[in-house]
């Protein structure tokens, strides 16, 4: 697939992932030594790699907050080529997880509760 911008391949990572159930998250970028334009992005599963948890000694310690990071290498890796076009060049569909049943359209929401909720 190709995009005309960074943005709208964001746009449409986001659609993809609102539909499946999970959040994006803005990863890494590369940036060009000539102007600093960014020239690749790779948008990830905000599951994706784990919190490492780093202690400053000048600060007082808080109470650490859970991490929702558990490793998930779902990602679409987008550059641009040589037309200016953002082309994705890497793409992971699988999850580490269980993704959000809330991200279901309402109908099949509906016929999923009425089809596999138990009977009273």
């Amino acid at each position: 697939m190709e995009f005309q911008s960074e943005e709208a391949a964001k746009n449409f990572y986001e659609e993809y992932a609102r539909r499946e159930g999970f959040v994006v998250r803005l990863d890494r970028c590369h940036r060009s030594e000539v102007d600093k334009q960014i020239i690749s992005r790779r948008f990830s599963c905000n599951k994706q790699g784990f919190h490492v948890r780093v202690r400053n000694k000048t600060k007082p310690v808080h109470k650490p907050r859970a991490s929702i990071r558990e490793g998930c290498e779902a990602m679409m890796y987008v550059k641009v080529n040589t037309c200016g076009k953002w082309v994705v060049t890497k793409f992971v569909k699988e999850h580490s997880h269980l993704l959000n049943a809330s991200a279901l359209p309402y109908n099949s929401l509906i016929v999923s509760l009425i089809f596999f909720s138990p009977r009273h």
